[in-house]
């Protein structure tokens, strides 16, 4: 088992010192969860929605749908910066 980190989830560490295995924390906490209604901020300062998280594809980023299930411009992947919470 490797001792680096993962830091997309919590990983079971062992050190080389041969102390006890301990998990380590996220280094960036998922701040949404799928289904979470969040709004889309624009670069313009204007919001759109709510939609839904869809889903949480990687560290920091996020897709969105629509309450009736449509994805939100076509599926893209949308950085959470973009994104607060409804």
């Amino acid at each position: 088992m490797s001792a680096s980190a993962n830091t997309q989830s919590n990983t079971v560490v062992f050190s080389k010192e041969g102390d006890r295995p301990y998990v380590t924390p996220y280094v960036h906490k998922p701040t949404f969860r799928v289904g979470d209604p969040v709004y889309l901020l624009n670069s313009d300062g204007s919001r759109e929605g709510p939609y839904e998280i869809a889903s949480l594809p990687s560290a920091g980023k996020c897709t969105l749908s629509s309450g009736s299930g449509q994805p939100i411009r076509n599926g893209d992947e949308i950085g959470t910066d973009w994104v607060e919470s409804a």
